[in-house]
């Protein structure tokens, strides 16, 4: 039912239910074995452990994720789409930070020339634009950070990749893409420049 009409709620309470039932089954499996009717075991046990596994197969490797399904994309805020390829000297003169698709849908590069004048690291923090939840959280902080060295040559432009793990390909929905900068001295971390953009989700 979750899968036909494309509403992870129904998927979310569907595995409460499921889950319970399993504690419910152990727990039945210990009553028959003290009134001693053991038999009854086999058949529960066996289906009961069949549908586990083949659940917990298809929930690693074909998650279903309707996140972005039917979020709508509001018609008076500004968006951007991601490029297709590298920016040019143009496109920076117009923003700080750009973004360009990656390999797949879900997966982005992007790029700033902002030249921090202390060492510290470039990150990614990214927000659904109606309900502002926060997208793929300290996991695409990690993988989004770029290290930077004023000892070493200056680059004219920095780059670095994350994914968005919420929602499925094809399914796009407004988000609020924002670059920050963590000092390495200890002070905090502060916010360069901020774009909204459409995206989608990464199909795991």
């Amino acid at each position: 039912m979750g899968n036909v009409f494309e509403r992870d709620w129904i998927i979310d309470l569907s595995l409460i239910l499921f889950f319970s039932n399993t504690i419910g089954t152990l727990i039945s499996s210990i009553v028959q074995i003290v009134i001693r009717k053991w038999y009854f075991i086999i058949p529960q046990l066996g289906l009961g452990a069949f549908l586990f596994y083949w659940t917990i197969i298809v929930f690693m490797y074909s998650p279903p994720d309707y996140y972005g399904k039917d979020k709508e994309i509001p018609n008076d805020i500004k968006f951007s789409e991601p490029l297709n390829e590298k920016p040019n000297k143009e496109d920076f003169d117009k923003q700080d930070l750009i973004l360009v698709h990656g390999g797949q849908p879900g997966i982005y590069t992007y790029y700033t020339d902002y030249q921090p004048d202390e060492n510290g690291k470039f990150f990614i923090k990214a927000y659904e634009i109606t309900s502002n939840d926060r997208l793929s959280g300290d996991r695409m902080k990690e993988s989004s950070k770029i290290i930077i060295k004023l000892e070493k040559q200056r680059q004219p432009e920095y780059k670095g990749e994350f994914t968005i793990y919420e929602g499925s390909w094809g399914d796009k929905y407004g988000s609020r893409i924002e670059l920050w900068f963590q000092p390495m001295n200890g002070k905090e971390e502060y916010k360069i420049a901020k774009r909204n953009y459409i995206v989608e989700g990464w199909m795991r």
